[in-house]
């Protein structure tokens, strides 16, 4: 349960990141690769979510 919270944080904190970088209209290149962190960290996340209740 630990590393989901983990995983939380890291979600929330890439968020951030994420809306800083539109906020700021960074060059596109960086606020595509903050998207795509973000995109796999929630996908790891839905993983790890699915495999919890399988158990």
């Amino acid at each position: 349960m630990k590393k989901m919270y983990e995983l939380q944080k890291k979600i929330e904190t890439a968020r951030r990141e994420l809306d800083q970088a539109y906020l700021v209209e960074d060059q596109f290149e960086c606020y595509y690769e903050k998207s795509t962190q973000l995109d796999k960290l929630i996908e790891e996340y839905l993983e790890r979510k699915e495999q919890s209740t399988e158990e």
